[in-house]
C-alpha cells in the first residue's frame, strides 16, 4: 500500500514554519525540499513529503522543533483544533484511530486505558524515520495542551529500534 497523506499535515507544517522562522525560513523550506507553496488539505500526497518537512526543520533547526511542530500541528488543523478544545482528552483519544485513519492511508493506531490515570497510545507500520517520532510526541503533548489536561508523555517503543510498533505511554 502506498503511503499517502493528507496536504492538511502538510498545510500545517508549512504554516508553522512560517509562525517560526518568517516568510524566509518558509521559503528557504520550499526552494530546499522543490515544493510548491500549498497542498490542497482534502488530497492526499505521498507521505516521504511529510517525512522530507520533518527532516528540514530537524536538520535546519534542531529535533526539538521537530516536536513543537507536532504541538502546532494537532492545534491548528482547522475545525478538528476548534473542537478539541470543548472536549476531554480521553473522548480525543478515543476518536483518535478513526481520526487517523482519515488523514493517513497507512498504519494504524489503537488505545489502551490501563487505568484512570494512564493512557496508552499504539502507532504500527506509521513512524519510518526519528523525526516521525518525535513529531507524534510533539502531537500527543500538543493533545493534553489544548484540552488543558496535565501529564507526561513518554515513548515507551519504537518499531525503529525493534519494537513491533511505536508507543507513547501517557500518565495524567
Amino acid at each position: 500500500m502506498e503511503r499517502r497523506t493528507r496536504g492538511s499535515v502538510m498545510n500545517a507544517y508549512l504554516k508553522f514554519i512560517k509562525r517560526k522562522w518568517g516568510k524566509e525560513g518558509l521559503e528557504q523550506c520550499l526552494s530546499d525540499l522543490g515544493l510548491d507553496n500549498m497542498f490542497k488539505d482534502g488530497q492526499y500526497y505521498h507521505n516521504e513529503i511529510h517525512e522530507n518537512l520533518l527532516r528540514w526543520i530537524s536538520r535546519e533547526k534542531g529535533l526539538e522543533y521537530v516536536e513543537e511542530g507536532g504541538k502546532f500541528v494537532i492545534q491548528n488543523l482547522g475545525i478538528v483544533a476548534w473542537m478539541v478544545r470543548f472536549a476531554n482528552v480521553k473522548t480525543i483519544v478515543k476518536r483518535f484511530p478513526k481520526n487517523y485513519s482519515e488523514i493517513y492511508t497507512f498504519g494504524r493506531v489503537e488505545i489502551e486505558y490501563p487505568d484512570e490515570k494512564h493512557i496508552t497510545l499504539r502507532f504500527y507500520e506509521v513512524n519510518f524515520i526519528e523525526e516521525a517520532c518525535t513529531a507524534w510526541k510533539g502531537v500527543c503533548e500538543g493533545g493534553l495542551e489544548m484540552t488543558k489536561t496535565k501529564g507526561i508523555v513518554k515513548e515507551t517503543k519504537c518499531r525503529r529500534k525493534g519494537d513491533e510498533y511505536c508507543e507513547y505511554a501517557i500518565e495524567l
